[in-house]
């Protein structure tokens, strides 16, 4: 009867592991305005590492075609481009940055497909 509970067990834990909706590979996020005078343009500024199963994984934000009705929040979509090929199977750490110059001074960035929110800290 024991083994039973174990099989079971170990099924729950691979089911939810398979589930449509992956974890985000991605984590740290961060969203800043860059206000400060005199030394650039204003620009918002957002960051995360990402951790892919093989090395040749690359990641990218774009804004995203569905524009949000509040005008304090930008949308981003997040590209994963798998590697071409053979990968070394090695766990691998992608960082992620994206910057525009920006006069807008947005409140939260919306991340697809995952729905990250991130609060956008001003920096004067």
């Amino acid at each position: 009867m024991a083994h039973f509970f174990v099989l079971l067990a170990a099924f729950a834990c691979t089911a939810q592991q398979t589930s449509s909706n992956p974890a985000s590979p991605c984590s740290d996020w961060k969203a800043w305005h860059n206000l400060q005078p005199g030394t650039a343009p204003p620009s918002l500024h957002v960051t995360a590492n990402c951790q892919f199963p093989t090395a040749g994984y690359s990641v990218e934000l774009v804004p995203a075609k569905n524009k949000p009705k509040n005008a304090k929040v930008l949308a981003l979509k997040m590209v994963v481009h798998k590697p071409e090929g053979m990968a070394a199977q090695v766990i691998t750490d992608v960082p992620l940055q994206y910057t525009v110059e920006t006069r807008d001074e947005y409140q939260t960035v919306l991340i697809h497909p995952d729905k990250i929110l991130l609060k956008v800290e001003q920096v004067y």
